[in-house]
């Protein structure tokens, strides 16, 4: 498999994934998309199909299991499904597509020169991204025209949640002496991109993301571990703040002028909605009040985008339609929820969020009405076999460790307000997932191959490389 990736089949499958990396997180090149997907998917079929005819048993498949009991799952929810189409189409776009692409990444992940050239393709998008973003900020709002090159720009979920997964590679990349400046800049690059789109959930999943990449690994000097909490204290305060801001910059700016657009209410994508210009005003003029957290709530305004939030509300009457079909739901795809049930939608909840009748704003909420109880667990396991695999080479592979799981969990944060895992942002996070997978096993698989060369002098894979010294990689 080794040789086969550096002949023409490897140089044509890293190029079309470099493709892939650089046009998910723009969105609106779906001809280009679906494209790079069709080479990658036929040659990556055929590198597996030639190891099971000339080496089987070789090369071992990760996640092979748990993702084919999800997919097989879904898949049969077509049988009963409201709209076997949407299923069918759904299960092609959300869990076909990327998880062959998943399996591709994963080779590639295995070579140094494939990483190389999608690195770069992924650098570059984040900085034409952020630029983008800096440049184009107050056209960002979904109700506004997009000018020019920003036609290309997505919606502000989808642009705050790729963008969060690309941390990830970074912070790989990061890790390494020669590539540890690009892979801050690309870090730079995804936190100015997410700032850009207001999203304050952006911000929770990102301390969840740092919380993971920067916690103080056991067994260092007490002095280094102390100033690593330290560091780390300080930069969720300044999280902390962006929130705040994020929320204050939405609400007291954003707001009125979509108002004076005729727009209404929920400028961007979020729990935020002030319904008139006067309580968006309300946020500027009011005294300041006596108690240290209601003057903290004052200050960002989340008392204002609390008592605007739909999203409690949505949760509630998606999770009374559960007991309709428990064990099996209503099929897989996205929006079935809501064309199950969007004909038992209150008309008051209606006025106050038209997303009501699109989905359930919950990962796993959403996933229970699809697939039901059965469903549910089939992802949940999936996703902790993800975090077992990332999780045992936590000796062995440190970083690579942390930015796996740091991608796993800041996924699961970025969704527990909203459903991203589909289209676009499914196949990164599983692109994204595949590529660190495969940069652990790539000393293992080099070591595996120069065995099977006859290479009986090859050094043992614990003299290839050791474990870093404590706090290396802080």
């Amino acid at each position: 498999m080794n040789l086969r990736l550096r002949s023409w089949a490897g140089e044509v499958l890293s190029a079309f994934c470099a493709v892939l990396l650089f046009v998910v997180m723009f969105d609106h090149m779906m001809a280009i998309k679906f494209a790079a997907i069709g080479v990658v998917v036929a040659i990556t079929v055929f590198l597996v199909v030639q190891s099971l005819v000339h080496a089987p048993g070789e090369i071992r498949f990760p996640l092979l299991l748990p993702l084919g009991l999800w997919a097989g799952w879904a898949l049969l929810s077509t049988v009963w499904s409201v709209d076997p189409q949407a299923t069918l189409h759904a299960w092609l776009d959300e869990i076909a597509y990327p998880g062959v692409c998943f399996f591709a990444f994963w080779l590639l992940g295995r070579e140094a020169v494939h990483q190389r050239r999608m690195q770069a393709a992924s650098w570059l998008a984040c900085g034409a991204l952020a630029v983008a973003s800096v440049v184009g900020f107050h056209f960002l709002d979904p109700a506004a025209p997009k000018p020019g090159l920003l036609h290309f720009y997505a919606r502000v979920g989808h642009t705050s949640t790729v963008a969060l997964m690309a941390i990830s590679v970074f912070a790989a990349k990061a890790a390494v002496r020669k590539t540890r400046l690009l892979g801050v800049v690309g870090i730079l690059f995804c936190i100015v991109i997410g700032a850009a789109t207001l999203n304050r959930f952006f911000w929770i999943a990102l301390a969840v993301v740092c919380i993971v990449l920067l916690w103080p690994r056991a067994g260092g000097a007490r002095e280094s571990r102390r100033r690593a909490y330290l560091m780390l204290g300080a930069l969720l305060m300044a999280i902390a703040c962006a929130t705040l801001l994020s929320n204050r910059v939405r609400l007291t700016a954003l707001v009125p002028a979509a108002i004076a657009q005729g727009s209404g209410a929920g400028v961007m994508q979020g729990p935020a909605h002030a319904s008139s210009s006067a309580e968006s005003k309300r946020v500027v003029n009011t005294g300041v009040p006596p108690n240290l957290f209601e003057r903290l709530d004052h200050l960002g305004g989340i008392d204002v985008a609390t008592s605007h939030d739909t999203r409690p509300k949505i949760w509630a009457f998606y999770a009374g339609q559960v007991h309709q079909h428990p064990w099996l739901g209503v099929g897989f795809g996205k929006p079935l929820p809501a064309l199950a049930y969007g004909r038992l939608v209150p008309a008051a909840l209606y006025r106050l969020d038209e997303n009501v009748k699109t989905h359930a704003h919950n990962l796993f909420l959403n996933t229970l009405l699809q697939t039901g109880v059965i469903g549910l667990a089939l992802q949940l396991v999936l996703f902790a076999s993800i975090g077992r695999r990332f999780y045992a080479l936590r000796v062995t592979r440190p970083m690579l460790c942390r930015a796996g799981l740091a991608l796993l969990f800041g996924m699961l944060a970025k969704n527990m307000t909203d459903d991203f895992m589909w289209q676009s942002t499914v196949l990164m996070f599983w692109a994204c997932c595949g590529w660190l997978l495969g940069q652990c096993e790539s000393l293992s698989s080099e070591f595996a191959h120069r065995r099977a060369l006859g290479w009986r002098s090859a050094p043992d894979i614990r003299d290839v490389w050791s474990p870093p010294a404590s706090g290396q990689y802080r």
